[in-house]
């Protein structure tokens, strides 16, 4: 008999529709549930990235540290996002960037190294494993589009009107350091477009 799949694979299944019940099945053999506290980091400034997580519940940030120590906020994990940073663990490098809960988390974790011998026999798993890097990339360049938008009105104002649930689920000092503001500049961005 067919071991049921735990509840939050159904959510994953919407998003990734390509990969079979036995592709999931094989995944879950080789994950663990971790249980994240809030402020906790998933992946820490300096250490090699060995792992990678879908999240099933809560909100991360990903954050970079400017040459002045000023925390930057560079993206943020919401439920049924990927974590991982593939550069460091691709160049077996340390990670300039922290991944860090926004609140208490539960992610779905899976040992990089172990994964990626399927992509081999499962063309359906190196299918989304490309559709996550395509998904990465574009998140990127969003975000590069976001800061080239010379004001806090508008950076805001493209939030609010592309990325509501930042808007809505990220708080105002997180938001300014993801629009690379102040929070007193998002503050009065925020009056302005509400006007």
């Amino acid at each position: 008999m067919e071991q049921e799949l735990p509840f939050w694979y159904a959510q994953l299944k919407r998003k990734y529709p390509i990969v079979t019940d036995e592709e999931w099945r094989l995944l879950d053999l080789m994950a663990n549930v971790k249980h994240i506290k809030k402020g906790d980091s998933f992946l820490k400034y300096g250490k090699v990235a060995r792992f990678s997580a879908f999240v099933i519940s809560g909100l991360f940030k990903f954050s970079i540290q400017d040459e002045d120590g000023t925390e930057r906020i560079i993206k943020f994990g919401f439920p049924d996002d990927f974590l991982a940073n593939c550069e460091s663990y691709n160049k077996k490098a340390p990670s300039a960037v922290s991944i860090t809960a926004l609140e208490d988390a539960v992610v779905l974790r899976i040992n990089i190294k172990k994964l990626q011998p399927l992509y081999d026999l499962h063309m359906n798993l190196l299918h989304v494993n490309l559709q996550l890097y395509q998904e990465i990339l574009e998140q990127q360049s969003e975000h590069q589009y976001i800061l080239s938008l010379k004001s806090p009105v508008r950076r805001y104002r493209y939030l609010l009107e592309r990325r509501p649930a930042i808007i809505k689920m990220i708080s105002l000092t997180n938001i300014a350091r993801y629009l690379y503001i102040s929070r007193e500049a998002l503050s009065r961005a925020r009056l302005f477009v509400m006007k």
